[in-house]
């Protein structure tokens, strides 16, 4: 019979959430480790693309650091690939409708809802 170490038994105890979230992690960095050979390139040329420590970089590769989207799309834009896509169940439909948009009262010129200044219009409306 073979004894579980203490790692794989605390492991064992994650949350369903956490193994998730480790393994997505996981596959995030592989991306990005896999584009970097693909190209030639270390984790000082990442880390000096991005303005970042190579400690940094190594961390995110190593699966010890989590990445936030805003990471992900600079990471992207330096590598010129995608590191992450969302797949979609159908196209998203873009719709611009037009609104007009006046002043509050706190903006207005004499503090009434009666005489509201036109600011511009918007365009917005998303529909999925």
């Amino acid at each position: 019979m073979k004894n579980n170490t203490l790692f794989e038994q605390c492991v064992a105890k994650a949350a369903p959430e956490v193994k998730a979230e480790v393994s997505l992690n996981m596959d995030i960095a592989n991306r990005i480790h896999d584009l970097l050979k693909a190209r030639g390139m270390t984790q000082r040329n990442l880390a000096d693309l991005l303005g970042k420590r190579e400690s940094e970089i190594s961390r995110w590769l190593t699966g010890s650091r989590g990445f936030t989207t805003a990471t992900l799309a600079k990471i992207s834009a330096a590598l010129g690939e995608p590191i992450v896509e969302v797949r979609h169940l159908r196209p998203a439909e873009y719709v611009y409708v037009p609104i007009t948009v006046y002043a509050g009262r706190s903006e207005a010129r004499d503090d009434s809802f009666d005489n509201r200044e036109t600011m511009g219009n918007a365009y917005l409306y998303y529909s999925n």
